[in-house]
């Protein structure tokens, strides 16, 4: 039986009766939180979880600031705070869009690209507990389930 787990890794209770969207929504926190675990104990550990996210929506390639805020569903001067900090750190630089007069776009730096593969090894470590915990076999069904097109 699976459980729902509170921010501090505390069992509250059974998610038996959780609707699909509630067993998302739960794993994709577990997710983040095992992420932020990963990067809290790296030479990386100054990342915060917006920004982690923000930088997980990035996908690894350049973006503008609208799309990213569109990605997030949250509002342009949100990204522009978060952008602004990481651009500060040296992560991600920010430039005029060539082809949108008014447009931004965000990218990384070579700091930011070390960054990101960084992230990358954390993730390889969950799924690799991932395996363990669930067997090789239905994570990768969980994989395939989550990569079909839903519409």
């Amino acid at each position: 039986m699976s459980t729902l787990v509170d921010t501090r890794d505390r069992v509250t209770q059974p998610i038996v009766s959780a609707n699909l969207k509630q067993l998302l929504i739960a794993r994709s926190d577990w997710f983040a939180r095992e992420i932020m675990r990963g990067v809290k104990s790296g030479e990386h550990a100054y990342i915060t979880p917006a920004q982690s996210r923000l930088l997980a929506h990035m996908a690894g390639k350049p973006a503008s600031m609208a799309e990213l805020a569109r990605r997030l569903a949250i509002s342009r001067q949100a990204v522009h705070k978060t952008v602004a900090e990481l651009a500060r750190r040296g992560i991600l630089e920010v430039r005029d869009d060539p082809e949108r007069r008014n447009a931004k776009i965000v990218s990384y730096t070579e700091k930011g690209r070390q960054v990101n593969r960084a992230g990358a090894r954390i993730i390889e470590q969950i799924e690799q507990r991932l395996a363990e915990r669930l067997g090789a076999g239905r994570l990768e069904a969980l994989r395939e389930l989550l990569a079909e097109d839903w519409d």
